[in-house]
């Protein structure tokens, strides 16, 4: 009957109750936290980014205009063919076109470099989001622990009111003594107290989840225990941060090969059209158009001097970060070792709380039993009850966090 009264409260304690998994809660988490919305934006400015580089390879315009006045010209005097001198002020429009034919592939370099910059921006709000994950999944768990609590706290509520009701049938008999009855009303006062606090510590966390993920959960939502899990891998490479570490490495090899694509030769189309006085002949002093069309080749050899030592830069700055990467591996791996080593005592305390769980009933059906009869008093079956709510309180609170444990490795590892 017992089993039957509980199995009731439980169910009643979820009925009509939305209910949440911890994945789900995850999953909103990178969808409604602000910074997610910089990935979006990261994104859009990578794709600008290139098309502006891409642009250099369209024909470059520029209008230019100049009026000046000097203070002498150049003048020939032929006895049989005088020239007029040219005009001290002098006057041009002009447009030059460049055409960039190649380049080195300088372009498509810078094109790869904006996108890594862009990845490593992700990877780091991608680890920011990992850290509310975190947070998240660390509420969630106080969440559900409260909850447990409230459940064992409303089963042991019952079980004293029953004895209550006996108790008062008792006093009225003349016998059992009003005071013993107090000792036990007072018992229920504290279970209630318990029940209270365990509530608001529940609210709370519901509060900070639906922050994070922007759900509209109450302090009725039943949280549901996650299904136990096993990372077994030190793989760190899919956290955020490792992500990073590549990206930053390409990153350097290609500022290195925008170096060298320096050292290449550039070959242009250019051309000038314009209006002035003078134009090409140098010898009218007449308004004239004209125009130039020609191909230019630029080859600068000085970047030769630093090519070595640009090589040892890039090398001695992957070094760095190989470094970043070492010292982060020596972290997260103590820290598995860590979780671990707390999620197998876990697992040993478990057992031996079933154990205790199954005396500490048999001695509370024995003290109720007792107490009903007149043998012990209030005190003493109040003092085995609680020591059998405590050792259930245990055995959940052992469970909860041993899952949790779990969940904090698979956190840990990335996935």
């Amino acid at each position: 009957m017992k089993k039957i009264i509980i199995l009731f409260l439980i169910f009643s304690h979820s009925i009509n109750a939305q209910e949440i998994e911890l994945e789900y809660c995850l999953q909103q988490v990178t969808t409604h936290y602000p910074i997610f919305k910089r990935k979006d934006i990261e994104k859009e400015i990578n794709e600008i980014s290139k098309k502006i580089n891409h642009n250099t390879w369209l024909p470059q315009l520029a209008l230019n205009g100049q009026a000046s006045y000097q203070s002498d010209v150049t003048q020939v005097s032929l006895p049989q063919s005088p020239i007029d001198p040219l005009s001290k002020d002098q006057y041009k429009v002009y447009v030059d076109l460049n055409q960039k034919i190649y380049d080195g592939g300088i372009t498509k370099i810078k094109n790869d470099i904006q996108t890594l910059s862009s990845q490593i921006i992700t990877s780091n709000i991608e680890s920011e989001i990992h850290n509310i994950k975190q947070q998240t999944q660390q509420y969630f768990f106080h969440a559900l622990l409260a909850q447990e609590k409230i459940v064992i706290y409303k089963i042991n509520q019952y079980e004293i009111e029953q004895r209550i009701k006996v108790a008062e049938a008792s006093v009225k008999f003349g016998t059992l003594k009003q005071s013993e009855a107090d000792i036990l009303q007072v018992e229920l006062y504290k279970i209630e107290q318990q029940i209270i606090q365990s509530v608001f510590d529940k609210k709370i966390a519901v509060e900070v989840i639906n922050l994070f993920t922007g759900l509209s959960l109450s302090a009725e939502t039943t949280f549901i225990i996650p299904e136990p899990v096993v990372i077994a891998s030190d793989n760190f490479e899919n956290r955020p941060e490792y992500k990073s570490f590549r990206f930053q490495k390409e990153s350097l090899d290609k500022n290195y090969g925008l170096k060298v694509s320096d050292l290449l030769p550039k070959l242009n189309l250019f051309g000038q059209g314009g209006y002035g006085r003078p134009g090409l002949n140098q010898l009218s002093n007449t308004f004239d158009t004209y125009y130039i069309v020609g191909a230019r080749l630029n080859w600068d050899f000085s970047g030769f001097y630093n090519k070595k030592k640009n090589k040892e830069i890039t090398q001695l700055q992957k070094n760095s970060i190989d470094a970043q990467k070492e010292s982060l591996d020596y972290n997260l791996k103590s820290q598995k070792i860590s979780l671990e080593q707390n999620s197998n005592q876990l697992t040993e305390l478990i057992e031996k709380d079933k154990k205790i769980i199954g005396l500490r009933e048999n001695i509370s059906k024995v003290a109720a039993s007792e107490f009903d009869n007149g043998v012990i008093n209030a005190t003493s079956f109040l003092i085995e009850k609680n020591a059998e709510i405590q050792a259930k309180q245990s055995l959940k609170i052992h469970e909860i966090q041993k899952i949790e444990i779990q969940y904090n490795i698979k956190l840990l590892t990335g996935n």
